[in-house]
Formats: C-alpha cells, structure tokens, sequence
C-alpha cells in the first residue's frame, strides 16, 4: 500500500459543504445586490430629486433708507445685517428653504454692551 501522500486528493465532506455554501451566499449576495442597484436606478427616475428646493419668492420689508449691510450664512439659517437710515443695526434670520422670516436681533446705537 502506497503512503497516503501518494493517493488521489481527497478533501473532507465538511469542507466540500463549506466551499459550496460560500459559493452560494456569493452568488445570493450578487443578485441582492443587482436588484438593489436596478430599484434605486429605477425609483430615482420617476421621482424628483429630494434635495431640489422648491422655488420660492418671498418679500422682506426694511424699514425706508434701510441698506443691506452683508448676508452670511448661520448653520441651516441665513442672517441679513441691515442698517437703518437712524443707525440702528438689525439682525434678520431668514430661513433658506422657503424664505420665511424666522425673527429679527436688533442693535440700537449707543446700547450698552
């Protein structure tokens, strides 16, 4: 009898359960994932892109002789710095989104700070 290095390969049964279980969770993990890719190509078609805004006018009245001093952004929120014709410094917070004027700061002059 011929030493066992010699014989014909053999693997365990074990083993050949296991490389074709692998075998299938690959091929499982493939198709979920082409299913996955194919639904989100087709539901981004029929549907607007959700970060675009929807488009909006919206009208801020200033006091007369107010100027617009600078516009900056402040997290989700814009703040315009006015100032008024008296010399009083407003803060608007504006909300981008829909230009809903969320509240006003103001700064009258010779405050005390």
């Amino acid at each position: 009898m011929a030493p066992p290095s010699s014989s014909p390969a053999y693997a365990p049964l074990w083993l050949k359960v296991l490389v074709v279980v692998m075998g299938l969770l690959i091929v499982v993990g493939f198709i979920v994932v082409a299913a996955e890719i194919a639904r989100r190509m087709s539901n981004a078609s029929t549907s607007p892109a959700p970060s675009t805004p929807a488009a909006f006018a919206r009208n801020i009245a200033l006091p007369s002789g107010a100027q617009v001093v600078s516009v900056s952004p402040a997290g989700d929120r814009v703040a315009v710095h006015v100032k008024a014709a008296d010399g009083r410094s407003t803060l608007y917070i504006v909300d981008p989104r829909n230009g809903a004027l969320l509240g006003t700061v103001d700064f009258p002059p010779g405050a005390a700070r």
